[in-house]
């Protein structure tokens, strides 16, 4: 995601009734992906960890898991 303009719309993928969470999900992936980008050597390893627990949550929301 990093390099994109801000995510107006959610994910074709994901159903109806989640497209909201999916639509939070990107918000707060771009704002970790950023900060990730400046982060410390400390803090790196947390926002990788806080990415990656949201990648999951969207792609267990296009799997219809969510």
């Amino acid at each position: 995601m990093s390099g994109e303009e801000y995510p107006k719309e959610p994910p074709a993928d994901v159903p109806a009734e989640h497209r909201e969470r999916a639509r939070e999900l990107q918000l707060q992936l771009l704002v970790l992906e950023a900060r990730l980008e400046s982060a410390n050597f400390e803090d790196e390893e947390a926002y990788r960890r806080a990415i990656n627990e949201r990648r999951a949550e969207l792609a267990a929301l296009r799997d219809g898991d969510g």
